[in-house]
């Protein structure tokens, strides 16, 4: 894949290999709306980031409840070990 980028913008220019076939229906599909491919593609990288993004929030937020379970589950051992 080759990028092209110019600096006087935010944008970049980048070559991509792509299937003919499903390259050829995107442009019938988007042709109906009034659609260019380059929209296609930043939604689709738009959405594949906030997913991302998602993700490693939701591992951050399953790592800190994992580290409270343990906590309790540190207390609750000794509660019961002053209880013997």
């Amino acid at each position: 894949m080759a990028v092209k980028i110019n600096n006087s913008r935010k944008k970049i220019r980048i070559n991509i290999t792509v299937d003919k076939t499903n390259l050829k229906k995107a442009q019938k599909q988007l042709g109906l709306f009034g659609g260019k491919l380059s929209t296609l593609f930043n939604a689709y990288l738009r959405d594949f980031v906030k997913s991302a993004e998602k993700k490693e929030s939701a591992l951050g937020a399953h790592k800190d409840l994992i580290e409270r379970v343990k906590e309790l589950e540190r207390k609750i051992a000794k509660i019961e070990d002053k209880k013997i």
